[in-house]
């Protein structure tokens, strides 16, 4: 028998690229692709999976009316943001380590857009509370079984939630300028991915 990656991802455009662009790399692998845990349970039956490749972001149904953030509130936002010029301003004049005093400018910015991209996370309902759960849930049911996140949207703060949470690795999934393009670089990406999972991968299936 094939070992079996469990693939759970609330995105049907997610379930595409493993179908697509993933799985045809790993024809002795067996994909079992699911949105939900209860879901995932059912398709597995009475297969083992060698691994869990779970998603982190999905909506939380317990967000009351989510809604997208105003474009007028975002350019509001961003108009107090540090900018590029701050971070230059002065900097040939500055005393001390001025590598480190660049880079601590410029997150800054970073910062900012992160702390940004949270709000808006939080008003549209999207969080891990999607991943962390199905982490559990693959911890009840298969202790033995590592499971990993394969992940886009997930910032340091989620990075730590994984891991406190008992996650076995994190992935970061490609992200292109469209749709196209994410396709080819997650089809470029497969074989490594694969690769690295391959070494998590429980060795008893």
């Amino acid at each position: 028998m094939k070992p079996v990656i469990c693939f759970i991802d609330d995105s049907g455009f997610e379930h595409d690229l493993v179908k697509y662009e993933i799985a045809p790399s790993a024809p002795d692998l067996e994909f079992v692709q699911a949105y939900t845990f209860a879901e995932a349970k059912d398709l597995l039956a009475a297969k083992i999976p060698s691994l869990f490749l779970l998603d982190l972001w999905g909506q939380d149904k317990d967000v009351v009316d989510p809604y997208l953030t105003p474009m007028d509130e975002l350019k509001k936002r961003t108009a107090d943001f540090p900018t590029i010029a701050q971070v230059y301003g002065e900097l040939d004049n500055f005393q001390g380590d001025i590598n480190n005093e660049f880079l601590k400018r410029l997150f800054t910015i970073v910062d900012c857009w992160r702390k940004l991209f949270e709000d808006a996370c939080d008003r549209i309902g999207q969080n891990s509370k999607y991943g962390l759960f199905n982490l559990r849930q693959a911890r009840f049911y298969y202790p033995q079984i590592p499971a990993v996140f394969y992940t886009r949207k997930s910032l340091i703060n989620d990075a730590v939630a994984m891991f406190k949470a008992g996650a076995d690795g994190l992935f970061i999934k490609p992200t292109g300028y469209n749709d196209d393009e994410t396709r080819r670089l997650t089809r470029a990406y497969a074989p490594r991915l694969l690769s690295d999972l391959s070494k998590i991968m429980s060795p008893n299936f």
